[in-house]
Parts: structure tokens; C-alpha cells; sequence
């Protein structure tokens, strides 16, 4: 149904613009921007995408002339691979591009330039870039009990998958799940970490699933907690105390303002659970101060922007920011392999520290 819808936005703006040109008049088309007038935020919901602007691609303008002649050629290219079941990154939409013919003028400079155009599509058609064929970045597992549905219709447990666990997909929305046996999804930024929990036996002891982020959490990765979110599952979120993990966690709980115009990517339910500055002042980590790394120019730079993005405006974040700003200092997730001459040490730490926060934040018991 949404390859049919794509297809008639598609062939319906298509029409308008030729028959604007048959009638000997400029083309236009008019979309929303993603600005800052056209975005709100809500603490209970994230970003909201409220359009009260309107911006207009004009013909009659030789940038904007091929800026709309860039949409209809992305469109055609889109549509060429969606009704042939095929799907491209944004990398291979830069590289449609880049052909003899459009030397002189749809011909990119950088990828930049096309990444662009991705999301002028996404505004002009009020769809996201996967309904018509470019792929978010699948980056991101989940290991745990859970029963799903794939596209293909297979059932797919997601802790017998791989070592890792299920790989999500750009579109989980075709996704269906059949059984949730676990009490809470564990979000968790890096790889490292998270692994070792899925090595130490936790999530299945324990009744938990871990979700390896790997980093900023993908579209599809929010997509996907957010489906998870709506099924009741508690979301908890660990990451560094750094910075740039603060806009992780709240990523994932608001959205971004890049995405804005996305629905259904927050998952204002979940909670950040750490790692805390409070862990490291008086709590779990306190005797291993001497572990904290400091931060880099690029580290400190971000704390200062934080102080006036919309999603990080809570006391709460503000508190956790402005320890960055005053101790220069961060503390990784890897801070626990100092805690623990062995694995079995790793493990008992684990545990104490994820059974405290899911309890503290979640209420729930593991």
C-alpha cells in the first residue's frame, strides 16, 4: 500500500509540474522546511513536526529550477528501483548522479548536495526516504527473547539469530511481533559492552534484551524501539557520560531536529538510566575517578551546544551537562573492565548495576 501511495505522489506532482509547462507557466512546487518555526517540542512527546511555513521551489529561478528538475530526476530514479523491488543508500543516490549526462547540471559536487535532496523529498512528499526506496542506515542488533515476523514471513527468534543478536532492518515497520518475553530492553551506545553482556549469559538469567546502538542510534533503530515501546516494553538507555552520549540518550527518548518531520522515532517512555554523573560523584563509580578520561576540544565544544538544544533543556540534562563543562572530565562504559580483575567479576557488576537503575528508574526487577 505505501509503494502505491509513493508512486501516486510521485506521478501526481509529476502531472502538475507538466501541465504548469503546457500551459506556458513556470513550474512550483511547494513544501514545509524542516526550520526552526516548523518544529515544536514537547518533553511528553519530542520533536514534533508542526509546518506553519510553507517554502516554494520556483521555476522561474535558475537555482530552483534545478533543485525541482533534481527532485523529479531523484523521484524517477526512486521509483525505478522501488517498482523493481530493489532498495539504494544514500552513497548509491549520490552515484545515480553521477553521470556523463548530467555533467553541467544535476551533476553533484559532493554528497552533501544529494543528502540534501533526500530530504527535500521526504518534505515534499511527507514520507520518509525508506517508503521510497533509499534505505536508512540499518546500523544497530537486539538480543533477547523476542518472537517476530520478518517482510519474508519467517519467525525469527531475536537471541538465536547470531552471536549479536537480530540485525533491524531499514524498514522495521514490516515487522511483526509474535511473542516478548523479556521485561525490559537494555539500549546500549557501544558494541563493546554490550557483547560482553550477551557473552556473560545476562539478558537470558536475567530476562532482559540488549540493544547495541553502536553509537547515535540508526532511524531504523528508533523506529524499532519506539514499535517495541508501543508493545509495552520499558526502554532503558546506557551509554557513556560523555557529551555526545547525552544527545544518544536523548535522541532516543525526543528524536532529533533533523528528523523531525519523521514520526514514530522517539520513545518518550524510555529512560536514561546512565551512566550518571552521580555514579561517578557518589555512586558506583565513585572510587574509580582516577578511570575518567578528559575531554577532548571536540568533547568540550559539544557540551557548550548542548546548553541550548531544545531536547536537552530539562533541569535534569542541564545538571548532567553543565558536570561536563566544570570537571572536563567523562567517564566510558569500559570503566567497568577496570572494576574487574575477572569476568566473573564483570558479570556480578553487571548485574548489581543494571538491577539498581532498572529498578530506580523502571521499577522493575531483574
Amino acid at each position: 500500500m505505501e509503494e502505491m501511495e509513493v508512486k501516486r505522489k510521485a506521478l501526481e506532482l509529476a502531472r502538475e509540474i507538466a501541465e504548469r509547462i503546457r500551459h506556458g507557466e513556470f513550474p512550483e512546487i511547494e513544501y514545509p522546511p524542516n526550520s526552526q518555526k516548523n518544529i515544536l517540542f514537547d518533553e511528553n512527546i519530542g520533536y514534533i513536526f508542526s509546518p506553519k511555513t510553507y517554502s516554494k521551489i520556483r521555476g522561474s529561478r535558475v537555482k530552483s529550477l534545478k533543485t525541482l528538475a533534481g527532485v523529479l530526476y531523484g523521484l524517477s530514479r526512486a521509483l525505478d528501483h522501488l517498482e523493481n523491488g530493489l532498495t539504494m543508500t544514500k552513497r548509491d543516490f549520490y552515484y545515480v548522479h553521477k553521470v556523463e549526462r548530467l555533467k553541467g547540471t544535476l551533476f553533484p559536487e559532493d554528497q552533501r548536495e544529494t543528502d540534501a535532496r533526500i530530504v527535500l523529498m521526504e518534505l515534499i512528499l511527507g514520507m520518509p526516504r525508506e517508503a521510497f526506496s533509499i534505505t536508512s542506515d540499518p546500523r544497530g542488533w537486539i538480543y533477547g527473547d523476542i518472537e517476530l515476523i520478518d517482510r519474508s514471513g519467517r519467525v525469527l527468534r531475536a537471541d538465536q539469530v547470531g552471536e549479536m543478536g537480530y540485525s533491524v532492518p531499514p524498514r522495521p515497520e514490516n515487522i511483526k511481533f509474535k511473542r516478548i518475553g523479556v521485561k525490559a530492553v537494555v539500549a546500549i551506545e557501544k558494541v563493546g559492552p554490550a557483547k560482553n553482556m550477551i557473552e556473560l549469559g545476562i539478558p537470558e538469567e536475567r530476562k532482559i534484551a540488549i540493544a547495541i546502538l553502536q553509537g547515535q542510534a540508526s532511524r531504523s533503530m528508533r523506529r524499532f524501539l519506539r514499535m517495541l515501546s508501543d508493545e509495552g516494553v520499558p526502554i532503558a538507555i546506557l551509554t557513556d557520560l560523555s557529551p555526545w552520549s547525552l544527545r544518544i540518550a536523548a535522541t532516543v527518548i525526543y528524536n532529533s531536529i533533523n528528523s523531525a518531520h519523521i514520526p514514530y522515532l522517539a520513545s518518550p517512555e524510555a529512560r536514561f538510566i546512565g551512566i550518571l554523573t552521580k555514579d561517578v560523584e557518589e555512586g558506583f563509580f565513585r572510587d574509580y575517578q582516577f578511570a575518567l578520561e578528559p575531554l577532548t576540544p571536540a568533547d568540550l565544544k559539544a557540551a557548550q551546544d548542548n546548553q541550548f538544544l531544545p531536547n536537552l533543556q530539562n533541569e535534569f540534562w542541564q545538571r548532567e551537562n553543565r558536570w561536563f563543562l566544570e570537571k572536563k572530565k567523562k567517564a566510558e562504559i569500559e570503566i567497568f573492565k577496570a572494576m574487574s580483575p575477572t569476568a566473573k567479576k564483570l558479570k556480578e557488576l553487571f548485574v548489581e548495576y543494571l538491577r539498581e537503575k532498572l529498578d530506580e528508574h523502571l521499577g522493575i526487577s531483574i
